[in-house]
């Protein structure tokens, strides 16, 4: 497991939730999580490859777009 970089955090539907953005190689997707996933070093998620300069990752939650998994900027990883 690795952790990723957020950019804007909201509240979510309930308490509970947080709504990050993630930026990725093709641009942003929102990703709803629990609160105890996410810190102020960003959200854990599952490592799968890295390849030119981008890193294949596991979200913890399916992303507003539907998505489980994204490449993100290898710079991206916290």
């Amino acid at each position: 497991m690795v952790r990723i970089k957020v950019g804007k955090r909201s509240e979510g539907a309930v308490p509970t939730e947080e709504v990050l953005e993630i930026s990725t190689v093709e641009g942003t997707e929102e990703v709803v999580v629990h609160t105890s996933q996410v810190t102020e070093k960003g959200v854990e998620v599952g490592f799968i490859r890295e390849a030119d300069q981008k890193v294949l990752v596991e979200l913890p939650r399916e992303t507003m777009s539907g998505k489980w998994r994204v490449w993100v900027p290898k710079g991206a990883l916290a």
